[in-house]
């Protein structure tokens, strides 16, 4: 018994003309919604974090051009493009990406007050806190804490407004970091 060939001129015709029926621009009808679109099943695309595509963006931020980060990251220019388009940290000027403002707010783990605590902050918090914890993890590596007296009586303001004092105790950094719990890699994440 052969098989009725396919057609796909007229199928594809066919979907475009659905789609137009119920209100849709062709790349709804398609299947493929550009940016925050809303997609033919419903809701709009997610803005989702991805860890290797946003080493792309900071490959770009140093200098380097969208098809060099893709090569390094091992993706098509075409996705990493897309996700910068999606995120709204990059634009094209002047026919180059370029880094634009990262205003997401990122998740990010602090010892403060004897706890481990996951706090909400902006880019520039979370630089202290990066910075902070650099500190901790070379103290708890070489028993050194001199480094750790730079962050007496600092701290950082989280998303909400709320005051996080930095732990410079050291037996209490040394509990904390042998506690089992997550690990700042684990915890660290893009808001999006």
């Amino acid at each position: 018994m052969a098989r009725e060939r396919r057609n796909y001129k007229t199928e594809y015709q066919r979907r475009i003309a659905r789609g137009a029926a119920k209100g849709l621009t062709r790349a709804q009808a398609r299947g493929h919604p550009r940016g925050v679109e809303v997609s033919p099943h419903g809701g709009v695309q997610a803005r989702h974090y991805d860890r290797r595509l946003e080493e792309g963006f900071k490959l770009l931020r140093t200098g380097k051009s969208l098809t060099e980060a893709s090569k390094t990251i091992r993706v098509a220019p075409e996705r990493l493009r897309s996700y910068l388009r999606q995120q709204g940290v990059a634009e094209k000027r002047r026919g180059k990406w370029v880094p634009g403002r990262d205003d997401r707010t990122r998740v990010m783990l602090l010892y403060s007050g004897g706890r481990a605590e996951v706090v909400t902050v902006n880019r520039a918090v979370s630089s202290d806190i990066g910075r902070y914890m650099g500190v901790v993890s070379r103290f708890l590596s070489t028993n050194d804490p001199s480094s750790l007296y730079m962050f007496d009586d600092r701290g950082i303001v989280d998303a909400t407004g709320r005051y996080h004092p930095f732990e410079t105790d050291p037996n209490t950094l040394y509990r904390l970091a042998h506690a089992g719990t997550e690990t700042f890699e684990q915890v660290y994440r893009i808001v999006v």
